[in-house]
């Protein structure tokens, strides 16, 4: 008996009548006859362009910031690469986004050619609208190009990926909110919008009936294929970078969907053999660097980057020294505290076997320190019990509960020297919230802990194999020492860079680390670490301009993102060159299959 079609396989196309329905097709000429009849009635056009252009706020606004990032998102370049990010299954989207590029092209350009309608700045001079970015005066106006993209790259992800009833309306709701910044930074007229707008939905259902009809989507789903989209992706990360838009404001979104594409092409290529889907985790990178993309433009939109370049050119030179040894020291710390943790497991659960040494501490800790910088939404968490498994044959089970252990010395550190630091109020008072929160770890968690374990079973072990060989003091002290100098490095450079008063500098970084323990944000952080900086200025009230201390923050996460990323580098160079000692792998390997062997022996009954 054949088997029925898996929409999962290669070439299957996911895409079917009630996906696309045929109202869409009626709603697309609606929005043009919408668009061509607010066309020819001028005074009604421009009464309601001034509306939405004045409610904008202009580009003085923090607003701005929004809209030039919206308009940067419509650009045909940013949604492809948008869509090659989140289709990571069946290709279908893709398929009919190559397909729609020239579609779009020809409902664009040829209308624009035939109607020839000035842009708005050609008619009206600069104190009768506010125009964010550079004007644009000499190209067609009618239709909006930003808007087609826009609702055309909706059509085709609404329709293609198989996404829930909300997840749908969120995309198009994103692609009216794109069609709309085009008349808040002065470069569309109202009717160009809609009839962009329903050329973009006629588009992309043309895209989809001739996706359906060719083979392009089968091949993407060889391997070749999918090779060659991840090298498409790196062109056009690299393409994004230099990209001018017209819209500098809008350069950190830039930043962001480059990062973005460059992870997608990395996880790409890797998966190229593996099945469909092996890399579906990559989707979630999109929102976050979108997200992170439009914070960091309304943040840096007044940025002074000059004064911080001079700051930068002004450091002395023991102040990089400090910057770096500081950071390398603080390498040190955590690379020592995993040394300790796993020799402490070594003596409880494999006696006499040999166990990292800081060496391989140091190369486990920057090898996780970078999967956790370049990934998104905190998932090279996940490298740290691979590595551990891979290179020391250490059980997943017991790396994950060294995991979450860290992780919880971690919170509880950061939390307090958080409480010290941004809780307002006297020092005093700060003082007695610490000890309070001391109280509360030490004495009432662990009594409340013994006893969750006496009434549930579950939980005792829970806390006996999260707790078993870990009353080490030490690891607590140099958890301590780690953040206490990692902090100050970075509370430091904000304090030289901004300027800031040492103490608010150090604040602010440590509000800064909290947002980083967010699961929700962009690779290494981005966006959510200069947010936390500049709410921390807020909270504190410093005396540093929010623009400058927000470019400060920009400027040491880069300068501490490069320190971590080039020290993995230059320290798996020099590993390579070094003669390299026998893994212990293999002797974990031999102990549990001899284990296995003597369980199997003693279970044979006797003759």
């Amino acid at each position: 008996m054949p088997s029925s079609p898996d929409p999962n396989v290669a070439g299957e196309s996911p895409l079917r009548s009630s996906q696309t329905p045929w109202w869409s097709l009626g709603i697309a000429f609606l929005l043009i006859l919408a668009g061509t009849a607010l066309q020819l009635r001028p005074e009604l056009n421009h009464a309601l362009f001034r509306l939405g252009n004045q409610a904008a706020g202009g580009p003085d606004a923090w607003t701005a910031g929004i809209w030039a990032g919206l308009s940067v998102a419509g650009l045909g370049l940013s949604t492809l690469m948008v869509v090659m990010a989140l289709d990571r299954t069946r290709q279908a989207a893709l398929a009919a986004a190559l397909w729609c590029i020239p579609v779009a092209a020809l409902l664009t350009h040829l209308p624009k050619n035939l109607v020839r309608s000035p842009r708005p700045p050609k008619l009206w001079t600069a104190d009768q609208l506010w125009v964010i970015g550079e004007p644009i005066v000499h190209s067609p106006s009618m239709p909006s190009g930003h808007s087609l993209t826009a609702f055309a790259m909706a059509t085709l992800l609404a329709s293609a990926m198989g996404w829930a009833r909300w997840q749908q309306v969120a995309v198009f709701g994103v692609a009216a909110l794109v069609a709309l910044s085009r008349v808040a930074v002065g470069a569309h007229w109202p009717s160009d919008v809609l009839a962009g707008a329903g050329l973009g939905l006629l588009s992309g259902l043309i895209a989809l009936a001739l996706a359906q009809r060719s083979p392009l989507q089968r091949w993407l789903n060889l391997p070749r294929g999918r090779r060659l989209l991840a090298v498409l992706e790196l062109l056009l990360a690299l393409a994004m970078l230099v990209q001018k838009t017209g819209y500098p404001i809008a350069q950190p979104l830039q930043w962001t969907l480059a990062l973005m594409s460059l992870c997608s092409a990395v996880s790409r290529w890797q998966s190229a053999d593996a099945p469909a889907g092996a890399d579906a985790r990559v989707a979630r990178l999109v929102l976050p660097c979108l997200l992170a993309g439009l914070a960091l433009a309304v943040l840096l939109r007044n940025a002074s980057w000059q004064p911080v370049a001079e700051a930068l050119r002004g450091l002395p030179a023991w102040a990089w020294l400090a910057l770096c040894a500081g950071l390398w020291g603080s390498y040190a710390l955590r690379a020592e505290r995993l040394r300790r943790e796993w020799g402490n497991w070594g003596r409880a659960n494999r006696p006499g076997q040999p166990m990292l040494t800081l060496h391989d501490s140091v190369d486990l800790f920057l090898a996780h320190n970078a999967a956790l910088l370049v990934l998104p939404m905190r998932a090279g968490e996940a490298g740290y019990p691979w590595l551990l498994n891979r290179r020391f044959g250490i059980p997943v089970a017991d790396a994950l509960r060294s995991l979450v252990w860290l992780r919880l010395q971690d919170a509880c550190v950061l939390g307090l020297l958080g409480l010290a630091c941004l809780l307002p109020g006297s020092p005093w008072l700060r003082l007695g919230a610490v000890a309070g929160a001391l109280l509360v770890l030490l004495v009432l968690l662990p009594r409340l802990s013994n006893w969750l374990g006496a009434k549930l079973p579950r939980w005792r072990a829970l806390q006996a194999g999260l707790l078993a060989h870990r009353d080490d003091r030490l690891g607590w002290l140099l958890c301590l020492a780690n953040w206490c100098l990692k902090l100050l490095v970075l509370g430091g450079g904000l304090a030289l860079l901004a300027p800031l008063p040492w103490l608010a500098g150090v604040s602010a970084a440590v509000a800064g680390e909290l947002a980083v323990a967010l699961p929700i944000q962009a690779p290494a952080g981005v966006g959510s670490y200069e947010a936390a900086i500049w709410a921390a200025g807020q909270w504190l009230q410093v005396a540093a301009e929010p623009a400058r201390l927000t470019s400060a923050a920009l400027a040491v996460h880069a300068l501490s993102l490069a320190v971590a990323l080039l020290s993995f580098a230059l320290y798996r160079g020099v590993a390579m060159l070094l003669p390299r000692r026998t893994s212990f792998k293999t002797d974990f390997a031999a102990d549990a299959a001899n284990v296995t062997a003597s369980q199997r022996s003693a279970d044979r009954p006797l003759p």
